[in-house]
């Protein structure tokens, strides 16, 4: 009896020596994790987040950087993704920078982080059998979001530097998501679709007569000379309340993040292209077609805030929005 309870003591020792040696071998950033500032975060299911999301989630840039960035859940609708950020259903979100600036101007308590990209990425899109330029939209009809930064912007481009208007010229049919518009470009619903990678890449895969067609961000720079932002991060205050100095600590771990997908190509589709259920070549034809490239610029640094402010004042003077921005909008 007296060796049973010494040979079961020996092992209850053995055994908590062990998963102590364990959790002390551990890297430093897990065994901190949960002492770690956490805000909780959702991907858009086809968009280039997700790329950004699994090579956050295998090489943890966030918890190296200081933050537990948490993904709780998954959109296919922008519309419903946007308005659940809205009601404060999750804290960190991706999407076009004005947009999170018309909702704070209508009392949402979002200030943004970083932008990543410019309006570069924003094309229309059609069949080889189609429109060649967006002149020959006149009368046809487009797929595009309405909700988003994109339609907005779009529109603006097409009226400044085309004489076309959306819902005058142009007739839209809303779809809820950026893969949607090329999907009834696909089927011959509508004429062109406004989208981005890499859903005009999976577009191309299955069907190689889908061309790429106009560049809105090239519009710009032609004609304002310089680069308007598009996507960036925004965080609701109360997270930012709650964990001070936590949007510095979310945007290195972005910074860290594209780099890393930038450094390491192959790596970085291969752990998203189960997500999206496409072929880790179509995801990367999306970055060496240049049709999908990044720029992290931190608003905590006054590059960045210069950037949006200049956007800015040209979206108030042409009503896209509807008060100029202020630097209280800055994380």
């Amino acid at each position: 009896m007296t060796n049973s309870l010494n040979r079961r003591a020996f092992l209850n020792s053995a055994i908590g020596v062990a998963a102590g040696t364990s959790l002390l071998g551990a890297p430093a950033i897990v065994r901190a994790q949960s002492d770690l500032p956490r805000v909780t975060y959702v991907t858009l299911a086809s968009g280039f987040n997700v790329i950004l999301n699994e090579y956050m989630a295998a090489k943890r840039f966030d918890l190296k950087n200081g933050v537990n960035i948490d993904v709780i859940n998954s959109y296919v609708s922008v519309s419903n993704y946007y308005n659940d950020l809205t009601a404060g259903t999750f804290e960190l979100g991706i999407g076009a920078w004005d947009t999170f600036a018309l909702r704070r101007a209508a009392g949402v308590p979002l200030k943004l982080v970083c932008t990543v990209n410019t309006y570069d990425i924003l094309r229309f899109v059609g069949m080889k059998s189609g429109p060649k330029s967006v002149k020959e939209l006149n009368d046809k009809t487009v797929g595009a979001i309405r909700a988003s930064g994109a339609y907005r912007v779009a529109g603006l481009a097409l009226k400044q530097f085309h004489g076309l208007e959306f819902e005058k010229d142009i007739k839209v049919q809303n779809v809820e998501s950026p893969m949607a518009a090329v999907t009834q470009v696909l089927a011959g619903n509508v004429a062109a679709g406004v989208t981005w990678e890499p859903n005009i890449s999976v577009g191309e895969s299955k069907d190689s007569n889908l061309v790429a067609f106009h560049n809105v961000g090239e519009d710009y720079k032609k004609n304002l000379g310089f680069d308007l932002p598009y996507f960036g991060f925004a965080l609701r205050e109360e997270a930012e309340k709650r964990h001070p100095g936590v949007a510095r600590k979310i945007s290195a771990a972005i910074r860290d993040c594209i780099a890393g997908v930038t450094a390491n190509l192959d790596e970085a589709v291969a752990l998203a292209a189960p997500k999206m259920r496409v072929e880790p070549a179509v995801l990367k034809t999306a970055f060496t077609s240049k049709r999908l490239s990044f720029k992290t610029v931190a608003m905590q640094d006054k590059e960045g805030r210069e950037n949006v402010l200049k956007a800015a004042d040209y979206l108030v003077k042409n009503g896209l929005l509807k008060q100029p921005v202020e630097e209280s909008f800055f994380a």
